[in-house]
């Protein structure tokens, strides 16, 4: 007979906590008193003890395999939060701590709420995460994380992330009460609802992504063990309709290496607006492809470095 409880698989939590003025970097803040806030997600993984092993390599006449030490111990957590705005246009979305663990300010302005690339490592927000998974926490400390935006015709739009930090143990405990009053209902891509320009031109899209590619390190030395954005590559792939070239020619930008502007926006109502831009956007390669029978152009591009893709909610 199995000792196992026979826990459900699906039955998966997430609480998050940003780094206060009051904690030092590593430390586990919702155990220190920060309030966790309780995050809707879809989707959610976890990858909970990852170490870098070192071989003993001890000579003892003996073949087989060595004993190790683990060391680095870390932690990843993934999942995706669905792309919808606060409800109000001035208000942090309810998600909006994981930007902020993904190397991104937040300023609230009168009529929207602004994440912007944080140049400086210092300044920079780390986050404690508690993943509950039937029965059991696994705790991520200092932790960093990179986002990826993918939204289709049809469908819902999905903000993912891949956080990464320390390892903080596992704990005992039943499902918390997460209050999800926050999150609101998001819209689909749509017509009514989407829109797409790229070098101030309006096109008709039927997919877009965007992916920071925020490289991930862990630092430790005798005084610190943290986790930093050592660098990004922020990445944009969207499909449209192929316009007349007298409209617009991808390929005349591409080959003359210009830097245009690109806005990716899904919601029409203030407090259901989520906008993606950058202000000097490079293309790589033109894919010709289809959507239903008509001609498309599949484009990736690079967001320059000093124009980074900026996040807006209104």
């Amino acid at each position: 007979m199995s000792i196992t409880p026979g826990y459900k698989s699906k039955r998966r939590f997430m609480q998050l906590a940003l780094r206060r003025p009051e904690d030092s970097v590593g430390e586990d803040y919702i155990s220190n008193g920060a309030t966790p806030l309780a995050m809707q997600t879809k989707g959610l993984g976890v990858e909970p003890w990852i170490t870098e092993q070192v071989t003993r390599d001890l000579d003892d006449g003996k073949n087989g395999a060595q004993p190790v030490i683990h060391t680095g111990e870390m932690i990843k957590i993934s999942g995706a939060f669905e792309m919808a705005g606060s409800g109000t246009a001035n208000t942090p979305v309810a998600f909006a701590a994981m930007l902020q663990m993904a190397g991104m300010d937040q300023v609230t302005q009168a009529d929207k709420v602004v994440h912007s690339r944080i140049l400086n490592a210092a300044s920079e927000t780390d986050g404690t995460i508690y993943f509950w998974w039937e029965g059991m926490y696994h705790i991520l400390l200092a932790g960093k994380a990179s986002l990826s935006i993918a939204a289709k015709v049809g469908e819902i739009g999905y903000i993912n992330f891949e956080a990464q930090g320390v390892y903080g143990g596992t704990l005992s405990g039943s499902i918390p009460q997460g209050d999800f009053s926050a999150f609101t209902l998001p819209e689909e891509f749509s017509k009514q609802n989407t829109s797409f320009s790229l070098d101030g031109q309006a096109l008709n899209c039927t997919s877009f992504e965007m992916a920071q590619n925020n490289s991930i390190e862990l630092d430790e030395g005798t005084e610190v063990k943290q986790i930093f954005i050592d660098d990004w590559d922020e990445e944009v792939k969207v499909t449209v309709e192929t316009p007349e070239l007298a409209t617009f020619d991808p390929f005349a930008i591409a080959r003359s290496n210009t830097f245009v502007p690109l806005e990716f926006t899904q919601g029409i109502t203030a407090g259901r607006i989520f906008k993606v831009a950058s202000t000097a956007a490079q293309i790589i390669t033109i894919t010709p492809g289809e959507h239903k029978g008509k001609a498309t152009w599949e484009l990736t591009m690079k967001a320059i470095r000093g124009n980074d893709c900026v996040l807006t909610t209104q």
